[in-house]
């Protein structure tokens, strides 16, 4: 399809939608803070944050994720971005009037429904409104975006932790999504409107022709060990990691918003901004390069995440957590343009939402609510510390991610110029 959107009109599109994702995180991420706040007044107990941090959230993120990006890949993407950071931003200020387990459990699946839509909705778009030589960088700029949505929801929670309880952060950090939605509506492209019409892509292919297609590639197949085994430990130390330094090392929740805030911006956002750059040099036509870059960020993350996990030392924690996080992030980037570049554009959101999927599913779904879990039958023995051989066990997973992305990167096989 021909892309007649103007430069002036491609940024402002990128603008808008850096902000939607930066909004995604901070509403997800204050409950990570206000966790033990939560936990204390409503009676629960590890598991059962885990299942509100973890499964809860993941299995419906990707049970909506999957319908929404069938109709983005025909349909009108602004329209479901809109109506995508609508419904979150209104399921989080819900979250603050919840006084039981299943309140907050119905809080956040509404929260996890709405943002399941915006992510793969805002990757085809930009994909198609950017040209092929930025799309690795844009892609990073955007995981940034969510970078910088999860160090700034830390920020700002522990900053408001000092004025107002849980229940009032959530009402207002909520609430004005809604705006930023009607500016999405209002503002954003959409090359496949035409004068006030729709202008239907290409006939789709059907769900089991594009799952046939993907198990196809053997780089896919590799790309969906990562996409399983990175998340485990990425999730888990981020949803958990305010927790962990309040509980580990006695930090105050406005010390914990800020020192994790602080570390999780430098290594989250330098990490996507150097994978962009890196991978857009050296990957754009050679995308082995992608999983190889990958692959060794990933394996060198590991000792720092061990580290990370049993020090006694705050800042020897807070300085490993940036340099873990930072190896981490340069895979994901690389990884997705990798992904892109095995399918046809006419697959794309419906692949951004299986790369959702996986993330969702074992980050959120199975890293928080397995964290959760192995702290609550760590603590007879570790007590309050329960949290760091939990942790430290999950971080196992960052060296069967490395080797499959370097695999992911040796059966990497560009497609036709044709369908890029």
């Amino acid at each position: 399809m021909k892309n007649n959107v103007s430069i002036t009109r491609r940024n402002l599109t990128f603008g808008l939608l850096f902000l939607v994702a930066i909004l995604s995180y901070i509403d997800r991420q204050i409950f990570t803070l206000f966790q033990d706040d939560i936990k204390d007044e409503l009676g629960f107990d590890d598991g059962q944050l885990g299942l509100l941090t973890g499964i809860s959230f993941a299995a419906f993120y990707t049970l909506a994720a999957f319908p929404i990006a069938r109709y983005s890949d025909r349909g009108d993407r602004r329209l479901v971005i809109t109506l995508s950071v609508i419904v979150w931003s209104a399921a989080t200020a819900i979250c603050g009037l919840a006084h039981s387990f299943w309140q907050l459990i119905f809080a956040r699946i509404g929260l996890a429904a709405g943002e399941a839509g915006a992510g793969p909705a805002a990757n085809s778009l930009l994909v198609e409104i950017f040209p092929t030589e930025r799309r690795t960088i844009v892609i990073s700029s955007m995981l940034a975006a969510s970078a910088i949505g999860i160090s700034g929801g830390l920020w700002l929670a522990g900053w408001l932790s000092q004025f107002y309880d849980w229940r009032m952060v959530f009402i207002m950090i909520g609430l004005p999504g809604v705006l930023l939605g009607i500016f999405v509506w209002l503002f954003a492209a959409e090359p496949r409107r035409g004068k006030g019409d729709l202008i239907v892509p290409p006939e789709q292919k059907r769900i089991s022709e594009v799952l046939g297609t993907m198990w196809a590639s053997t780089s896919l197949r590799w790309i969906g060990v990562i996409l399983t085994m990175v998340p485990i430990t990425g999730f888990a130390f981020i949803i958990w990691g305010a927790s962990f330094f309040r509980r580990v090392h006695g930090m105050s929740q406005a010390e914990t918003g800020f020192w994790l805030g602080s570390a999780m911006a430098i290594g989250l956002v330098g990490g996507n901004i150097v994978a962009g750059l890196v991978a857009d040099k050296f990957g754009k036509n050679n995308p082995g390069f992608n999983g190889w870059f990958a692959g060794l960020g990933l394996l060198a993350a590991f000792p720092l995440a061990l580290t990370f996990s049993l020090t006694s030392s705050a800042y020897i924690a807070i300085a490993c957590f940036v340099g873990m996080k930072f190896l981490m992030t340069l895979h994901l980037g690389p990884i997705i343009a990798l992904s892109f570049a095995q399918v046809p554009i006419s697959m794309r959101a419906m692949m951004s939402a299986t790369i959702n999927m996986f993330i969702g599913l074992a980050g959120t779904g199975v890293g928080g609510t397995l964290a959760g879990f192995l702290s609550k039958g760590f603590e007879p023995a570790y007590g309050e510390l329960s949290l760091q051989p939990a942790l430290a066990l999950l971080s196992l997973c960052l060296v069967v991610g490395g080797i499959a992305a370097i695999m992911a990167g040796r059966t990497a096989k560009p497609l036709p110029l044709a369908e890029q």
